[in-house]
């Protein structure tokens, strides 16, 4: 019996890794065609099967085509092995799902109000919501393995906790991975949300089949996830992607939270168009923002980045060179971004989106006309769908890529579990 040693064990964890990678992306179905791939002996390919078989996730499923033997056994990765818990922590909002491993949410909540109310009144939230939803009918029994949440700031991802995150100091470096590991015992993975709606589109949206792409959110606030060369890029401590700093050329150069003047933040975030609706309303430059407002201060809040677009969409003239206004601003910083990484696709998701009817053709304008030749030529600016809850599926795959590594692939339960139908 040949003897084992570290490097041995690492490399035979790394095939069997690599194997089920290839099933899980539909590179190879059979172990034939796996042995063909890596160049590995059917003999190995054929034992790191067994385990995959073992630990359940993967099945066999029928026979594929004969090619003059045996028709082969196709292989198929199971996606019903394990669950994990996927959160999107917003500022308007609480989604928690349970996801299968594929990344696509099984059972869903959405909670209204927020991460304002502080971190261990979110958290028990997501608690309470995530053991709700483990316990209905459609996952009960199935393992969780793991969980990924989406944060609307800066995060450390190596550590799992905000980082100096805007108007809300109650979250700076709070242990959110720690806190959700201690209330689920299962390993928790924290990332900007941004990145995580870029993950989702990049594997199960329109960014399929696309190996260069950005992702701008633009809601409460602005952030953009950056999948290069197929790899979603977090830079060294996580902070790749906060472009809501990035400067623009304002006409009135606002001071930003971060203390810096004519950040994109101030002209194109959710909040500076909720200002900008009251300044058009308060000077009588639109009629329609201030019935608005009227009506708004009935119901005690402040006029947002809607009111803005339902007055323009209505066709209020003042509402609408506001938006265009700003879509230009978000646009110039979109062509400097287009300049310096080159994707093939830029989709734009968030709730100011909601005013793309508006915006959209302002900042496919000025990307065009301020983007490289090159960097322009097939470069494409959509709309991410909003109904695809990418963000959700991002955080749940987030947690299953680090699962289903070398080091921790069979370090956590799974169970057998052959699909129905």
């Amino acid at each position: 019996m040949p003897i084992l040693t570290a490097g041995t064990l690492a490399a035979s964890r790394e095939l069997t890794a690599r194997l089920l990678g290839h099933i899980r992306s539909g590179a190879a179905a059979s172990r034939a065609e796996l042995a063909e791939l890596t160049g590995v002996s059917r003999t190995n390919v054929t034992e790191k099967i067994g385990e995959l078989l073992d630990l359940g996730l993967v099945i066999e499923s029928g026979r594929g085509p004969s090619t003059g033997g045996r028709a082969p056994r196709r292989l198929r990765f199971n996606a019903d092995a394990a669950t994990v818990l996927a959160v999107e922590l917003g500022m308007t909002s609480v989604d928690v799902a349970v996801a299968d491993l594929r990344g696509r949410p099984v059972v869903r909540e959405k909670h209204p109000g927020g991460i304002g109310v502080g971190p261990e009144e979110t958290l028990a939230l997501v608690t309470e919501s995530g053991t709700r939803l483990l316990a209905s009918p459609p996952v009960a029994g199935r393992p969780l393995v793991g969980a990924g949440l989406g944060f609307p700031g800066p995060v450390r991802f190596g550590l799992g906790r905000p980082f100096a995150p805007p108007a809300m100091p109650s979250w700076d470096g709070y242990p959110i991975a720690e806190r959700i590991t201690d209330r689920f015992g299962v390993t928790a993975w924290v990332d900007n949300e941004a990145n995580m709606v870029a993950l989702g589109e990049f594997r199960c949206g329109a960014g399929r089949g696309v190996s260069d792409l950005i992702l701008v959110k633009v809601g409460s606030g602005i952030g953009a996830g950056l999948i290069t060369a197929g790899r979603l890029h977090r830079g060294t401590l996580g902070g790749a992607g906060d472009i809501a700093h990035l400067p623009v050329p304002a006409s009135e150069p606002l001071t930003c939270y971060c203390g810096k003047r004519s950040c994109l933040a101030t002209v194109a975030s959710g909040q500076a168009l909720g200002r900008r609706a009251a300044a058009l309303a308060a000077d009588g430059s639109s009629a329609a923002l201030a019935r608005s407002a009227a009506s708004a201060a009935a119901e005690g809040r402040a006029l947002t980045a809607a009111d803005l677009a339902q007055a323009a969409l209505g066709g209020d003239t003042a509402s609408s060179r506001a938006l265009d206004e700003a879509g230009g601003q978000l646009g110039h910083a979109l062509a400097l971004l287009a300049n310096v990484f080159n994707p093939a696709l830029m989709l734009l998701s968030g709730g100011v989106m909601g005013a793309a009817d508006v915006m959209l053709p302002a900042i496919r304008r000025t990307v065009y006309a301020e983007s490289t030749p090159l960097a322009g030529r097939d470069l494409r600016v959509e709309l991410s769908d909003p109904a695809g809850h990418f963000g959700l599926a991002g955080a749940a795959l987030t947690a299953i890529d680090e699962l289903l590594t070398a080091e921790r692939l069979g370090t956590w339960p799974t169970a057998a579990r052959q699909p129905t139908g």
